[in-house]
């Protein structure tokens, strides 16, 4: 068994989140289980008022499906503080991952769109609020992004996490974290849990066998809902749990915002947010 912790941090242009995602993906040998909450809350940094979102945060991009941790522009484009009325962070990875190739190769791809973008981000905000980018840029990962699907009838997980890397004497640059499973894992069995994840990581430090024995479904239901109930002013109700084998996709349980499994090659172009 192999866990994989994450540090969310939601960024757009003069906005921010209080850590307000919680994924949770779970890959064994039959199936890909992903779950997530629906709440983005957003504080305004000038003034330091609050607005609330509920998201579909599992996206489906063709045959494959994402969620992801931390933003940099999440749509639509009415939003105060994007950083331009065109971009949509979740737009740009499923639009990657919609495209052609194997799994690797779309992900490859999404790695080089991803930083050129995020550097492009950075580099404004840095530009722009100098004490915003230092609070929220750096030492932290900027985004994660999981992504499940089959691959050459192998059900597989992969999680890219950007990081920036910040120098006085260099141009702004990120390094990608790379985690594949199979491949990465040491068995077939892996927990990943993206986003605010406090709470988690204690509770499974206080119940060393809950993975040991909880089902997929299970593992991941408790384990978002334990962060819902900690603070569902940040990480709310409901959570969406997607299932992947490979016979194809379903939804174990969601909200009607999330929209229904486009079956074939051409996937749904539904959007979700971070």
């Amino acid at each position: 068994m192999r866990i994989l912790a994450g540090i969310l941090v939601f960024l757009s242009l003069g906005l921010s989140s209080a850590f307000a995602t919680s994924i949770v993906a779970v890959r064994n040998s039959d199936e890909i289980v992903i779950g997530a909450d629906s709440k983005t809350t957003l504080t305004l940094v000038q003034s330091g008022g609050q607005t609330s979102l509920t998201k579909c945060k599992i996206v489906q991009a063709g045959d494959l499906f994402f969620a992801s941790a931390g933003s940099a522009g999440i749509g639509p484009a009415g939003l105060p503080g994007n950083i331009s009325p065109e971009f949509d962070l979740k737009e740009t990875i499923a639009a990657e991952l919609r495209g052609d190739g194997t799994m690797k190769e779309k992900v490859d791809r999404l790695e080089k769109v991803l930083v050129a973008d995020l550097t492009r981000i950075a580099e404004k905000v840095k530009q722009d609020n100098p004490s915003f980018f230092l609070q929220k840029f750096v030492n932290a990962p900027v985004h994660t992004v999981i992504v499940g699907g089959t691959d050459k009838g192998e059900l597989v997980l992969m999680v890219r996490t950007f990081s920036l890397i910040s120098s006085p004497f260099r141009p702004l640059s990120f390094v990608v974290g790379r985690f594949t499973c199979p491949g990465d894992c040491r068995g077939p069995f892996v927990t990943i849990f993206e986003g605010r994840t406090e709470e988690i990581k204690e509770y499974l430090q206080q119940h060393e066998l809950f993975l040991h024995y909880a089902d997929p479904v299970t593992a991941v239901r408790d384990l978002v809902g334990i962060e819902v109930e900690k603070d569902p002013s940040s990480v709310g109700p409901p959570i969406d749990i997607l299932r992947l084998t490979r016979k194809g996709a379903e939804w174990v349980q969601r909200k009607p915002l999330c929209p229904d499994i486009q079956q074939g090659p051409s996937g749904d172009r539904g959007s979700g947010g971070g």
